[in-house]
């Protein structure tokens, strides 16, 4: 029945395609499996060692028996867990749930590290000290470190973010939503009815709350924009809305950067009192951001040893999309070379870094145009476009529209976009 479940709620055969791409990017070994820890997909990068162990059906029956042990532990910690297999591996697990059931896990690593970082042994050390070729096999193993296998764990977290891609096509009507637990955006309830721009439900603030959480700007940032698309959008003085708005980022605040809070409060105090009712969308825009900004910063403070990951990379894109921020530089800045960043870039996102890039700059280009009288030139140079006719080509292929013709048909004189909703930011994008 364990294995029914899991290849009930996941379509196999993609998960296999997204395990491929992250042990490509990553060169660690994955599978996944069943309750059991039984296998459901092929096994993807493992290491000779690991083979030749498996092959031994005791041995084999140990690795089963790790790889289900280490899913319940991952599900009952409440995080990706590091943990040192029968053969002195070390691995991580990521548990998949189907609504409230455990169904299985992705298992991943299958390297070496230092003695001081040796996780506890997850169950008994199966003792094949001895055998001449597995310990020759064994001294081929890759080595890693804690850090680069906690950063893998949140890189395949935000892969995960992908999930319903990978959700089985058999009974899709009347399954329930299959996802990996901890993901860093919990996906957002449908509004209840009568909600909208003139009520904010409590639902909203539990997805801007877990994307601060996660230290997911982009997530948060476009959960802003929907809030600030509603409020645009309805009746009444937009300032009563804004400070609902407000109100549920200080409540967010008080969770997630507690020391933050007072002096966000004042900020956001000092806005109110001059705030009118002219106040721009896209103004109100760069002021949200300006205080999830803030929020990031104190949580990144507040959790001195974490290492610096891809997330950081994404979220820098998201703090500054005026900026045609290159590969070369982004790869500089996470310290892995071009190539790498490439691959694990278009793996964990499904874009091209240079698409990514552009897709933020574009749709804040369709912010700018619908709700300022900023002239075109002045948006190009402003987004980091050099010649506006390059501009132009680029908005033109993002949107079927040429600038002009887009301020035409969407923008309003009160800076209000007109008749159309337009969130900052209209691609998907991973909340890692």
């Amino acid at each position: 029945m364990a294995e029914l479940g899991i290849g009930a709620v996941l379509d196999l055969d993609q998960l296999q395609k997204v395990l491929e791409d992250f042990s490509e990017a990553t060169g660690l070994a994955t599978v996944a499996v069943d309750t059991r820890g039984i296998p459901v997909t092929p096994a993807c990068a493992f290491t000779d060692f690991c083979r030749m162990m498996r092959s031994d059906p005791r041995r084999d029956k140990l690795c089963h028996g790790c790889d289900a042990h280490g899913g319940l532990q991952s599900l009952i910690e409440g995080s990706p867990q590091a943990y040192r297999c029968h053969s002195g591996l070390v691995d991580f697990s990521v548990p998949i749930t189907d609504g409230d059931t455990y169904v299985g896990a992705i298992l991943c690593g299958q390297v070496r590290v230092p003695e001081a970082e040796q996780p506890e042994y997850l169950t008994n050390n199966s003792g094949w000290r001895g055998d001449v070729q597995l310990e020759e096999l064994y001294e081929q193993v890759p080595r890693s470190n804690l850090r680069r296998i906690a950063a893998a764990a949140k890189t395949l977290l935000g892969l995960s973010q992908g999930i319903d891609g990978v959700r089985s096509r058999r009974g899709v009507a009347e399954a329930p939503r299959s996802r990996f637990p901890l993901l860093t955006l919990v996906p957002r309830p449908p509004a209840a009815e009568g909600t909208g721009a003139t009520g904010t439900p409590a639902e909203d603030w539990s997805s801007l709350r877990a994307a601060i959480d996660a230290e997911d700007l982009a997530g948060a940032f476009g959960e802003i924009s929907r809030l600030l698309d509603e409020a645009y959008a309805g009746a009444g003085d937009v300032r009563d809305h804004l400070v609902r708005i407000e109100d549920g980022v200080l409540a967010a605040t008080r969770d997630s950067a507690p020391r933050l809070l007072p002096h966000l409060t004042q900020v956001v105090q000092r806005q109110r009192d001059r705030r009118t009712a002219s106040t721009n969308r896209y103004s109100a825009q760069l002021y949200f951001e300006r205080l999830l900004g803030m929020v990031l910063d104190e949580i990144v403070r507040s959790r001195p040893h974490r290492a610096r990951d891809l997330r950081d990379l994404l979220n820098d894109i998201a703090r500054h999309p005026n900026r045609a921020l290159s590969l070369t530089e982004a790869a500089a800045s996470t310290h892995w070379s071009p190539g790498h960043l490439s691959k694990l870039f278009k793996s964990v996102t499904g874009y091209t870094f240079v698409s990514y890039v552009t897709a933020w700059r574009i749709s804040r280009a369709q912010l700018m145009l619908a709700s300022t009288q900023m002239p075109v030139q002045k948006i190009a140079a402003e987004l980091d476009f050099h010649q506006v006719n390059y501009f132009s080509r680029v908005f033109r292929s993002h949107t079927g529209l040429s600038p002009s013709e887009f301020r035409r048909q969407f923008s309003a004189r009160d800076g209000r976009p007109a008749g159309v909703s337009l969130p900052a930011h209209h691609h998907p994008l991973l909340r890692a």
